[in-house]
Parts: C-alpha cells; structure tokens; sequence
C-alpha cells in the first residue's frame, strides 16, 4: 500500500513539473480549512516588493525564472511561507488564528466571514483544543465552551445539551441539528447518534447557539457543524498515535494524507476500547473514514467522504442516592443479567460539489445515504431497528457588492424498520411489537446580507419547513390489532432578523431576533413500551440575543459577550411510568434567560528564554432557565428552574509553552447543583475538576515525535457528568470516573 501511494505522489508530481514548462506558469491557490477560496491573501517573494492578491478563486498566476520562498498573508490567519520553483503549483491550506476570538472566521449563518461582523453565538472548537486533553472524546473540548454541556453517562453515551436542549433527551442527543462534511448527521426523526464518530472523524467544530431554523431547520438548542478534515492542520504526512490509560484504556489511531493541486486524499482509522469506570461499562469502538477532494477546474471542487463506525457499549444505569453511597460504581440491578448494552454500526457515503457559476453566482450541493443497525437489549425489553437515510442540501449564492442572498433546499427521507421483543436474560424473546417507519422533512430556505456601509450589516432569512410520518404497525401483541398512522406537521416558518455595526476594528455589537422549533423525535412518537404518541406537537419558541465581541488594540486581549432571552411554548419533557420507561408530553412554557462569556488572553509571547508562550482563556455561563407555567399529573411546577441546567458553569484553561518544545495545558471546570426533576426536589452536587496534560515534542528528520502523560480529575471529585432527569426510583445519577491517568505517544511522518 505505501508503495503504491509514494508511486503516485510521484507520478503526480513529475507530471506538476513537465506541465508547467509548456505553460511557463506558477499557479498558487489558498484555501481556507474548509477548503473554499481565500479571497484577498497577499502573496509576496521574500525580498521583492511586487505583492500578489488571491482573486475569487483564492488563486495568483505567476512568471518566475528561479526558486522562490514566498509568504502568504490573510487577517485571522497564521502566516505561511513555500518555496516554489518555475511552472510549479501548490495548494496551500491556511490555518486559523484562535487568540483573537472576534478575528476568526466561521461560516455561521453562511457567511463565511469574521465572528466580529456575524450576529448570533458562534463558536469555533479547533484541534488545539481537543489536543489538549486526553484525545479519546469529544467531551472536554467541548465544554470548554459557555452555553455547552457535554455529557457521558456511560462510556460511550453522549448527551448534548446547547442552552438547556437536554431536558428531553434521556439518552442520545436531541433538539440539536449535527452537520458532517456539510451533510445532516441528524436524521430526520430527529435523533443523533454523535457517538458514531471517534476524535479522527473530528476537525473543526462550529456551534451556533439558540435557534438557527432560519438556515438549519428544527431544533431550538442550536447546531452543531463538524469538519472532518482539516487539512491546514494536518496533509502530506501519516500521524500514527497510541493512548493508554486507567480502567484499560486503549486507542489506537493511524492518518494518511495526499495532497497537491489536483487533489486530496485522507484515510482513516481508529480503534478505541475499554474496561469503563463502573461496573458492566466496557466500549469498543472502530472507525474508518475516507474523504477525497478534486480540484477539477479552478471553478469546481467535487468531495466525496466515506464513514463507517462500528460501536459496542455497555449501559451500566442510573443509580439512587442509597446506592450511590454504597458503592458509585456498581451497575444498576439487573442490567448486567441482561446485557443493558447499544450495538450501533453505521456506513455513510456523501458526494458534494462546489461550482462557481460564474464571479457572482456560485452553488453548493451534497447527497449522502446512510444504513445503521441499532441493537439495544435494555433491562425491560430488546430493540433491533434498521434504518436507511437518503437525503441532500443545496445552496445558490448571488454575490453583489454590498450584499448576499443565499437560497436553498434541505431534504431527508428515512425508511425505518423497528422491532421490539422481550429481554430473557440478553436474549431477544417474543416480539411485542413491530413497525416500518416512513419520515419526509423538507426546509427550504433563504437569507439575504446587506452591507448598509459605516459598519452596519443586516441579515434576514425564513425558510419553510415540513415533516411527515408513516408509521404501519405490522405486529401488535398487546391487542393484535395492526394499524397504520399518519402524522403531517404543521408547516413552519422559521424567520429570522439581524443587526451588526462594528463600531471599531476592535469593537462590534450584533442584535437577533430568531423563531426556533423543534418536532417530537421518533423516539418520542414511537415509545420502547409500544405507545404511539400521535398527540405531541412540536416545541416552539422566540429568542432575543445580543452580543459584543472586540480586543484590545494589540490583539492580546479579546472578549465575546451574548446576552439571550428564549421564550419557549409547548415544550416537551420527559415522563417516566412506573415501570421506568420514559414517556414525553408537552408541557406548557419555559423562560430561559442567560448570559455567556468567552475571554482568551496572550500572556506571554517570545522567541526565546525557557518559557516561550502563555496563553489563557475563560468561560462563564449564567442560566436562569425556569418553567413558566407547567402542571403535571395535577402538581404545579410553574416558577421551578428547568431540570439539567447548572446556573453557573466555569471553564479556565492555562497552556504554557516550553523551550525544547514541551507543552504544559492546564484546565479548571466548575459546576454549579443541577435540578434533577421537575419539582426541584433533588440536586447533583457542585463540582470542580482540575485535569493536567504534559507533552514533549522531539523533531526528527522528516518526522515528529510526540510523547504525552495526563491526569484527568486530579482531586478525585465525585459527580455525575450526565444525570438521568426525572428518573423514577430517584435513579438520576450516572457516576464519573475517579482520579485517572493516561500516557501516550504520537508520531507524524512527512511526505514532502
């Protein structure tokens, strides 16, 4: 295989060197990490004095007559430099600044622009920061993030909950809208199995918090966009890595990527298993993933990604304060005898294309299809499900010079086979009840940004949204009467309107107002005991946000303020029988007022000494999120704090940079109580974690080599990252690991 790889990067690259002496050319073209155009990049020959500007295509044709070292320019990106000779060609992949947080760039609400000139809460999670824990999960980049809680209740399980989002989700992740490689990793029944993808299958991370339906469709907690690849931070090279640790800890990892000016390819693998925390908690996770970008014209970029994830888990359950304080690492009983677990295995394959249609009118289009097999034997029943998803999105872009008008069409279809039998022992028993599920969602959407000069710029956008279910009962064994439903939702406007003015280059203030909505789930509709919830309606609500980004003059300094008011109707809560199955109703109104704030800090920045770089940043989430009026089961709760969401969060992080390349990351969470159920009658406790990352970085020729120790809960708090709301039997608490210690080692082999 290797052989055949350095085969063809050689063929690629004697034929980048015959083809250019015909045409007597040097072609330069730089992208941004998403791999779009980077318009405006200054381009200069060290020592000379003639400076080039990337046109729209990010590209510059040159005339030289000897080898070059050229540095490449663009504001909120690091500075870049290669050394190109006669007729050569190259891409050249920029990398984002991330100390100046109103400088970065990020799509948001499909503007592709600075943060400082976008209204809405926007944050972009980069490598770095996942880098900067222990490499197995996405959970602690994340939450480095004001208004974000990422929960794992289990090994494996994931919760997300955007501004209080999770009040709903038992398990998995709902009322958030997932993007990968441009695609909808949510299904249109709403549900996202985030756990699918490992640390590999994560670049870049943008989240928009709040309602984003305007663009993104349902879901009033916010969207969640992931790229896979980022090629500014890793291309032409293998990156093997191994990472071992506490409770048999095992990862491995391995990348490859190609890249010149016609193409790119990138292969990946990882494998990640473990014994877990608690009792009856083991995970074993592979992963396979491959995305190829061709450059076919200087106007056309056509993409192709392939995922495949094979994911096995033990559910070890929620225990109730007698048992925690017995033993927090004991499985709930009974889960063990029956094998509570998930096995998940997914293979998606997305086809995109990106053509500029002419200076003005560009368009975007992916398709993908997904098959997923889902086997969940629980403690009172057996689900195996299938399921297909087709689906694609399209955008036409119209640039003008002083606006932009997006307009474009999100479709999914789902075709969902489900069947749930009795659990003896692990083992699948009588079926209960069988159904094959149909689900249509269709938003079409659209946006226009006006720049109004002085530093004003409004955007409005609305899109039109529809779903539908078909659910045909084959087998019922509770009545034996098989039966088949429709449910059409009320089509949904999703409108929304923004003001932003940057008063300064240093200083900004943006004004939203955005409709959100969000549909019962499939998993909401059809419920594990066999009820057909025909009834819920979707969620929908209004929130009114206001943000201030600036810095300091030099940059050092920078803040990102939002201040948010969401008024929510309808909102959908979970319900558990008596027999601990989780049943959902709607349940009246919710206020949700808050505030988040984001500082990063430069406190140390030379090219010499032992110390070489400090840089530090802190998050603070204030949520005041309560019931506004809700009766359940006749008790009244209006005026109770919506369970799930701590009233203060607290993240610091401290990453200092040694001589001799050794790196020091330093981070400090805090957690307020969190209400657990609806009567605000039980509270986790408050925590604090203080987690410890080492590294040593050893150049070799061609190569790098990369040794890494940490700690990760260094004064061994007890807490629960992830608790179960509402749950009957007072099982709301999933116990977090202890004290624990991992090490490992990496290893970056360059191919050019």
């Amino acid at each position: 295989m290797m052989i055949k790889f350095r085969l063809a990067i050689a063929m690629s690259m004697a034929f980048l060197i015959v083809t250019p002496l015909v045409h007597a050319q040097t072609n330069i073209r730089v992208l941004n990490e998403s791999l779009e155009p980077l318009v405006g990049a200054h381009v200069q020959a060290i020592d000379e004095a003639t400076l080039y500007v990337t046109d729209s295509l990010g590209a510059i044709t040159l005339e030289i007559t000897s080898s070059k070292t050229f540095l490449i320019q663009h504001i909120g990106f690091q500075d870049q430099s290669i050394v190109l000779g006669p007729g050569e060609s190259k891409v050249v992949v920029m990398v984002q600044r991330t100390d100046q947080l109103n400088a970065v760039e990020v799509e948001g609400f499909l503007s592709d622009t600075q943060l400082n000139k976008q209204a809405g809460a926007i944050s972009l999670i980069r490598p770095a920061q996942f880098n900067r824990f222990n490499q197995i999960s996405l959970v602690n980049g994340i939450n480095t993030v004001p208004g974000i809680r990422f929960e794992e209740r289990a090994s494996g399980s994931y919760r997300v909950s955007i501004r209080g989002s999770s009040i709903r989700s038992p398990f998995g992740v709902r009322n958030v809208k997932v993007y990968w490689n441009g695609i909808p990793f949510t299904e249109p029944g709403g549900n996202t199995f985030i756990n699918l993808l490992d640390l590999v299958n994560v670049g870049n991370v943008e989240v928009i918090k709040g309602p984003a339906g305007s663009l993104y469709g349902a879901g009033t907690g916010g969207v969640m966009k992931i790229n896979s690849t980022n090629l500014g931070q890793f291309n032409n090279g293998y990156l093997l890595k191994s990472t071992f640790g506490s409770y048999g800890l095992r990862k491995l990892s391995s990348q490859f990527n190609m890249l010149d000016d016609k193409r790119s390819l990138t292969l990946k693998f990882a494998s990640q298993v473990s014994d877990g925390y608690r009792d009856h908690n083991a995970l074993d996770r592979k992963s396979f993933e491959m995305d190829f970008v061709s450059f076919t014209s200087a106007k056309s970029t056509f993409t192709a990604n392939i995922l495949y994830s094979d994911l096995f888990y033990e559910i070890p359950g929620g225990l109730n304060p007698d048992q925690l304080e017995v033993n927090r690492k004991q499985a709930r009983p009974g889960s063990e005898s029956q094998n509570s677990s998930v096995s998940n295995e997914l293979f998606l394959l997305k086809l995109g294309q990106e053509y500029k249609i002419s200076d003005r009118v560009s368009n975007e289009t992916h398709v993908y299809g997904s098959f997923n097999q889902f086997t969940n034997p629980f403690i009172l029943d057996f689900k195996r499900d299938n399921q297909q998803v087709f689906g694609g999105r399209s955008i036409f872009q119209l640039d003008l010079s002083d606006h932009t008008l997006n307009v474009g069409v999100e479709h999914q279809n789902s075709f969902f086979d489900g069947k749930n039998f009795g659990n003896i022992g692990g083992e699948s028993d009588t079926i209960r009840f069988a159904d094959e599920v149909k689900i249509s969602s269709t938003n079409l959407f659209s946006q226009l940004d006006i720049q109004l000069g002085l530093g004003l710029n409004v955007s409005a956008g609305i899109s039109i949204n529809s779903l539908s279910y078909n659910i045909n009962r084959l087998i019922d064994a509770f009545d034996g009467m098989p039966e088949e439903f429709e449910k059409d939702f009320e089509t949904v406007f999703a409108p929304r309107i923004a003001i932003s003015k940057e008063f300064s280059k240093e200083f900004s203030a943006h004004l939203s107002i955005s409709r959100g909505f969000s549909p019962p789930t499939t998993t909401e509709i059809r419920t594990n005991e066999g009820t057909i919830s025909l009834d819920l309606e979707p969620e929908k609500g209004t929130n009114y946000e206001l943000n201030f980004r600036g810095a300091t003059s030099s940059g050092k300094l920078s803040f990102d303020m939002a201040l948010f008011y969401f008024r929510l109707s309808e909102t959908i809560v979970s319900n558990p029988n008596e027999q601990g199955v989780v049943l959902f109703q709607n349940a009246g109104r919710t206020d949700q007022k808050g505030a988040e704030l984001q500082i990063n800090a430069t406190l140390l920045e030379r090219s010499s000494g032992f110390t070489r770089n400090i840089n530090s940043s802190l998050s603070y989430t204030y949520h005041n999120f309560s019931f506004r009026d809700y009766v359940k089961r006749g008790n009244d709760f209006s005026g109770n704090a919506l369970p799930g969401t701590a009233p203060s969060t607290l993240n610091w992080t401290l990453d200092v940079e040694f001589m001799n390349s050794m790196n020091l990351n330093f981070t400090y969470h805090y957690v307020d109580p969190i209400p657990l159920n609806d009567a605000n009658t039980f509270s986790s406790q408050a925590y604090s974690l203080l987690n410890l990352r080492l590294a040593y970085q050893l150049p070799l020729s061609n190569s790098l080599l990369e040794f890494f120790t940490g700690i990760d809960n260094m004064t061994n708090a007890s807490y629960s990252l992830g608790n179960d709301l509402n749950a009957f039997g007072r099982r709301y608490f999933q116990p977090a690991p202890e004290v624990n210690y991992y090490f490992g080692i990496s290893l970056r082999l360059n191919n050019k």
